[in-house]
């Protein structure tokens, strides 16, 4: 919370064509991550064709962050599930950097670069 009371993390989640995105602005951090995973498996429950997760406007990646992306990574490989994070904030970035956790999913810089990406993925055989 800040010094208003405010939540100090805001998840919005919408639909795109390619995807469903859940983007998060403010800290996440220990108290604030929670939100952010009940608000990416809610979105998971409507069985998306992808994920976003826009974290560009996120001040600050604390652990607690980084194992919520880390459970999606590891929730989306295991479903076969496209998963891509978008942040082009250094916080960010360099935590992801770090953990090496870049090397485990598709980074892009803006929500538009995800959606091209998805577009230009080979369509799943179903």
């Amino acid at each position: 919370m800040t010094d208003a009371g405010t939540p100090a993390l805001t998840v919005q989640v919408r639909t795109v064509p390619e995807a469903v995105v859940v983007a998060a602005a403010g800290d996440l951090d220990l108290d604030t991550a929670p939100v952010l995973r009940a608000r990416a498996r809610a979105a998971l429950t409507g069985r998306p064709g992808a994920l976003i997760v826009d974290l560009g406007a996120i001040t600050f990646c604390g652990s607690a962050g980084l194992q919520v992306i880390a459970e999606l990574v590891a929730e989306s490989t295991a479903t076969e599930l496209p998963f891509a994070v978008v942040t082009d904030q250094r916080p960010v970035l360099r935590a992801l950097r770090l953990t090496r956790l870049d090397t485990t999913l598709a980074l892009h810089p803006t929500v538009d670069g995800a959606r091209a990406w998805l577009r230009r993925r080979p369509a799943a055989p179903g």
